[in-house]
């Protein structure tokens, strides 16, 4: 297979992107096709070994990226037959285990190729979908077209829909969960095994939003995340909860494979777009036309060791994404959004949408410093430190204040920041230390605080709800003002 170019071009979406964050964002993507790697432009396999190199199977072959230097292994080459290279597994000694169209399962330990032959041709392994290998060092092979194989290193053995209780001999997908049971996604639904016994799940007996199942994963609790045709599916053994573009944001309900990022996050890729979740309730979704993202249909996505999030398409190649999002929203102390803010990342800004919602790209491994900006108020925090981000992150939070002005005989400006909606407030002032007492609408004083410290938070959660008159006491003289606790 002639290639022209073998060095990484990094390209700059430069239309329509002026600001400085959009500069940053547009160099944290970079594409790649048959144009400047050794990439076939279909890629329909991802995985990443021990030694952090990448393995791409693509309609043309198979291809290695190491650093910045790209091996190809093309199609028809003595060793790797297949010209469709359909999953990559690397299994714990470092070995490739590589599922091909028409000559079965090959392993490839960097220089020595293995093939089997023979049980490809006795159990019809032909269109090999997934390899997933157990904690026994079992592999499980799902056959696009010939149920489920079995190989512990010595036997292997066939199960189909005709000899045991597997839905569907249409395998998509295997994963193994942290009871060693092997989750199977078919074009029928859901079977389970574990080793014993067999399980299904379909729209019928369950809450599965769709039969046709092309990804599962499983976190750290053991939780199935599964894609479907119908949308996202969250199964943690008691019950299901289902995500689709009827309750959020995801771009497009066939969703087509799922990662996790180092932070737990969800990366899913569908045939609109790219979203990440962080699994409970907050999204972000990337679209062609605000990314490099290709326009055809997202098939595999990979969260490399270093970070990165690999995209591939069904036609135009494959698309690096090496900056960590980080999100945050920002409301006043009623709880109310607060839009058109400038968010200043060590000088990288953005603004807040609406929502009060802002979205930044960091580089891996940076320690950056958010900080809001505006005069006029005040910010809790007043600032988020990151330091060695691996994972998207969520939940960056700030509260704004303009703060209230105490009146009184004090020369000095004293200035009450009331988070009632965080349950406490903060006092701004000149002096370092003051006196603060509450005092009910009877007159009767509530608390005092005789050594409250310039800034500090004053837990307001736990009073009684009532009118409050505020004094603030100083050296310099008494200032005073009411709120009213509801």
């Amino acid at each position: 297979m002639n290639k022209t170019y073998k060095i990484l071009v990094v390209v700059l979406l430069l239309s329509v992107l002026h600001s400085p964050l959009s500069v940053c964002q547009a160099q944290n993507w970079t594409m790649f096709n048959m144009q400047n790697s050794e990439l076939g432009n279909s890629v329909l396999a991802m995985t990443s070994d021990k030694k952090n190199n990448k393995w791409f199977g693509t309609d043309l072959g198979m291809a290695r990226l190491t650093g910045k230097t790209w091996t190809d292994f093309a199609m028809f080459n003595e060793k790797l037959k297949g010209q469709y290279v359909n999953c990559l597994t690397v299994d714990a000694n470092n070995m490739l285990w590589i599922g091909t169209d028409d000559y079965g399962v090959i392993e490839f330990d960097g220089s020595r190729w293995t093939e089997h032959k023979n049980e490809m041709k006795r159990l019809q392994m032909k269109f090999i979908s997934k390899i997933a290998i157990d904690r026994n060092d079992v592999k499980w092979i799902g056959v696009t077209l010939g149920g489920l194989v079995r190989y512990d290193g010595r036997e292997w053995t066939k199960y189909t829909s005709n000899d045991s209780e597997l839905l569907s001999d249409f395998i998509l997908c295997v994963a193994i969960d942290r009871r060693n049971r092997k989750w199977i996604g078919t074009n029928d639904g859901l079977s389970v095994y574990d080793d014993r016994q067999w399980t299904s799940y379909t729209t019928k007996n369950s809450k599965l939003p769709d039969n046709i199942v092309p990804a599962i994963i499983i976190d750290k609790e053991d939780v199935k995340w599964i894609a479907t045709l119908g949308g996202l599916a969250r199964y943690d053994g008691n019950g299901w909860t289902i995500f689709n573009t009827d309750n959020s944001p995801l771009p497009c309900n066939q969703i087509n494979d799922l990662a996790f990022d180092p932070s737990g996050a969800i990366w899913m890729v569908t045939d609109k777009g790219a979203a990440l979740f962080d699994g409970k309730d907050k999204w972000h979704i990337y679209r062609p036309k605000e990314t490099m993202l290709p326009k055809d249909v997202l098939r595999r996505v990979m969260v490399d060791g270093q970070g990165s999030k690999w995209f591939g398409s069904s036609l135009q190649g494959l698309v690096r994404f090496s900056a960590q999002p980080v999100m945050g929203r920002v409301i006043d102390d009623k709880g109310n959004p607060v839009s058109g803010l400038t968010i200043n990342c060590s000088g990288v800004e953005t603004q807040t949408d609406a929502n009060g919602e802002y979205y930044l790209e960091i580089p891996t491994n940076a320690t950056m410093t958010i900080r809001p900006q505006d005069e006029s108020r005040t910010f809790e925090p007043e600032s988020r430190k990151l330091t060695t981000v691996t994972g998207a992150l969520f939940g960056q939070d700030f509260v704004a204040s303009s703060g209230m002005v105490a009146e009184g005989t004090s020369t000095e400006k004293v200035v009450v920041n009331p988070y009632l909606e965080q349950g406490y407030i903060t006092i701004t002032m000149e002096s370092p230390v003051a006196e603060v007492e509450f005092v009910d609408a009877k007159g009767v004083s509530i608390r005092t605080i005789p050594q409250y410290k310039n800034e500090a938070k004053i837990t307001i959660s736990r009073m009684p709800k009532s009118n409050y008159t505020l004094f603030i006491r100083t050296a310099k003289g008494e200032k005073k003002l009411q709120f009213n606790l509801k």
